[in-house]
């Protein structure tokens, strides 16, 4: 039985503030966007749906853990802008996370960047998941959908993907996926199933999108459970849901058409397929996550071919942090060992700019 689809929609905004002083103006200012997974950010609050390390019943955890995590959280991700070539330090424009509780994590962490400079926030469905995708923006958000995959292969409900799009200024807007794939706990070839459900869910938004609004730009961010180059890792042995553009035609829509990537702007354009740029390959020898001893790159950004046109917002460049302290005695990401570390993620970066006189 192939996935059933159901596409949800909701605003979720929190608006603070003089909405004309946060976007650039057109000078070629740049524009930061982070995805960062922070691994299982509870608030200290005990509702009953947490994993039971984070239950404050079991006594393992707290509220000054939690407090510990909100500041080791914003240490990371300020670390980005100083390690991935930003020419602006500090916080992001804006700021993708997986694996929140809720709302009031998103909150928490705006108050701990301080300075009100996130004044607006979107926080992905279902109601019932145990962790979300989130975002916080400085930028005002004028749209959000929340879009659900029902049934995935037996998988059940996976976690939404987030769609929010803002407005930047100078009349440009950008709409941005925030994505939190199937795991492969339970076996990579297992799970693909999964993972490929969610790349057809998106890629038909994606056409959607681009059919309403063509010259709109698209950035895809967050973890994906799986590397840009997926499907050669594995030998060519299955298809994957993020596949390389030129393996011919893509499954039919109802088998799930995957997610088609290039390393080359040039090879974009295909009417039949949507195909999007992978920075990844400008730094092929970094990694986001080491999973089962494997340095992959489960954290990305695929971006649509309008934002290397010469027009409006414009790419820039991409960047993987790699400041010491998120890194464990063996050189892999250190993750939040119950008192102390960050994630078993790194956080990535993208960097736009507003070309002058737009």
């Amino acid at each position: 039985m192939h996935p059933a689809f159901l596409v949800l929609s909701a605003i979720a905004m929190l608006a603070v503030g003089c909405r004309c002083s946060l976007a650039p103006q057109g000078t070629g200012e740049e524009i930061r966007i982070v995805s960062y997974n922070v691994h299982n950010l509870f608030d200290a609050e005990e509702s009953g749906k947490e994993y039971p390390e984070f239950r404050l019943s079991k006594g393992k955890w707290s509220k000054e853990l939690y407090a510990k995590r909100l500041v080791n959280t914003v240490e990371a991700v300020r670390s980005v802008s100083e390690t991935a070539g930003s020419r602006r330090s500090g916080e992001p424009d804006i700021l993708c996370v997986q694996e929140i509780e809720n709302s009031k994590v998103l909150a928490d962490l705006a108050e701990h960047f301080g300075r009100g400079f996130y004044r607006y926030w979107a926080i992905s469905g279902p109601d019932e998941s145990i962790i979300h995708t989130g975002i916080l923006s400085r930028f005002p958000i004028v749209a959000v959908h929340t879009h659900s995959v029902v049934d995935a292969w037996g998988f059940g409900p996976l976690r939404d993907i987030l769609e929010v799009e803002f407005e930047l200024g100078s009349a440009e807007r950008i709409v941005v996926f925030v994505c939190h794939w199937k795991s492969k706990s339970e076996g990579e070839k297992e799970t693909e199933a999964g993972r490929r459900a969610a790349a057809a869910l998106l890629v038909q938004r994606i056409r959607e999108v681009q059919a309403e609004k063509p010259s709109l730009p698209i950035v895809v961010c967050g973890d994906f459970n799986e590397s840009p180059d997926e499907y050669i890792r594995v030998g060519r042995s299955y298809p994957t849901a993020i596949m390389p553009s030129d393996i011919g035609m893509p499954p039919s829509a109802a088998e799930g058409e995957p997610l088609c990537v290039s390393g080359a702007w040039d090879e974009l354009a295909d009417p039949e397929k949507v195909i999007l740029y992978n920075p990844w390959t400008e730094v092929s020898d970094s990694f986001s996550i080491a999973f089962h001893e494997k340095r992959e790159q489960f954290d990305s950004f695929f971006l649509s071919a309008n934002l290397h046109d010469g027009e409006g917002v414009e790419y820039e460049g991409f960047g993987v942090a790699d400041a010491p302290m998120l890194f464990g005695a063996s050189d892999t990401p250190f993750g939040w060992k119950g008192s102390e570390g960050y994630s078993d993620h790194l956080p990535v970066e993208l960097t736009l700019s507003m070309k002058r006189g737009q």
